[in-house]
């Protein structure tokens, strides 16, 4: 067999393998139960910079968002919640993409955001964290002469 053709038959063989890896971890029938990562989006305004995270199916109460030495902490956990499906074994799942599971995301604050008043809000499963821009201080030098 000519080397070209090897060198592809051997990057089809490594293609296939790496799919047959995502899809047996795609198609599980039970949920998983590793941590995952919400999908965030961050853009900036006028006065402030806006994080969105994704989070569906938890509440308020399930997710902890905090500044320490200016690092935002996203934390919280997706519970599985189908009711019998892990007590009976009734349901037959054939597809499941949701995550599940604890997850903690974590970003560096600039100096220019105004800690004291961020705030965060949390409608139809995004959660939305308004940074304010801080307010830069002008202080007058008087410029002396001799």
């Amino acid at each position: 067999m000519p080397r070209q053709n090897i060198f592809f038959s051997d990057l089809a063989t490594l293609e296939q393998q790496i799919n047959q890896l995502f899809e047996s971890t795609r198609h599980s029938n039970q949920p998983s139960r590793n941590s995952w990562s919400p999908a965030v989006d961050i853009y900036e305004t006028a006065s402030s910079f806006v994080l969105t995270a994704e989070v569906p199916g938890i509440s308020s109460d399930e997710i902890d968002v905090k500044v320490v030495d200016n690092q935002l902490t996203l934390r919280g956990e997706r519970r599985w919640d189908r009711e019998g499906a892990s007590e009976t074994g009734s349901e037959q799942f054939h597809r499941l993409e949701s995550a599940y599971g604890k997850f903690e995301r974590g970003f560096n604050l600039s100096e220019r955001i105004d800690v004291e008043n961020i705030s965060a809000a949390l409608e139809k499963g995004v959660l939305t964290v308004k940074l304010p821009k801080r307010t830069p201080k002008v202080q007058k030098i008087k410029v002396e002469t001799e």
